[in-house]
């Protein structure tokens, strides 16, 4: 139940490769410093969650990863935990796309515009969900897209959706 999910908030502390402990107000201002030194760049702000369930608990990773095109990129993590048993495929994939939103609500219009101001048409902000067309899965990518709509972030499935199925992939198997 929805209800039982972590929160994701103003006072949730996130990660980065090189530095723990960090206010979702330091990755912001880490993500508009690493913009500045290349304003000339495109850049691709994406969002996206994955998980694993192993015995009575299931480690959800969200993470925040900024591509300057071409250039590199930067990224912010947090793990979370839901006790219990989850292997029910859509209760997962709903976890996942739930905590996403949280961060797209974290990322609210001003920020948003803050970083529109600067790059113009150079950015877009991309809500990736671990979900595709192969596999049981696609019977959820209506409902899981559609629960995106309304957000300022452009809905990406498998394998466009590397955010979800490949960075917090790797760090819900390493945690």
């Amino acid at each position: 139940m929805a209800s039982d999910y972590p929160v994701l908030d103003d006072r949730t502390r996130f990660r980065s490769l090189y530095r723990d402990n960090l206010s979702f107000g330091d990755v912001y201002n880490s993500i508009l410093g690493f913009i500045r030194a290349d304003k000339n760049s495109s850049y691709r702000i994406s969002i996206g969650s994955d998980s694993q369930t192993a015995g009575n608990r299931t480690v959800c990773v969200s993470c925040i990863h900024i591509h300057r095109v071409g250039m590199g990129a930067i990224g912010f993590l947090k793990k979370s935990v839901v006790h219990g048993y989850m292997g029910n495929l859509h209760e997962k994939i709903y976890l996942e796309t739930w905590m996403t939103m949280q961060l797209a609500y974290l990322f609210e219009g001003e920020k948003i515009e803050a970083v529109r101001d600067l790059l113009g048409p150079k950015v877009i902000f991309e809500f990736h969900i671990d979900i595709g067309t192969n596999g049981p899965t696609k019977a959820l990518i209506k409902e899981m897209t559609g629960m995106v709509k309304g957000l300022d972030f452009i809905p990406k499935i498998k394998p466009e959706s590397y955010c979800a199925s490949c960075f917090a992939d790797r760090y819900t198997k390493a945690m």
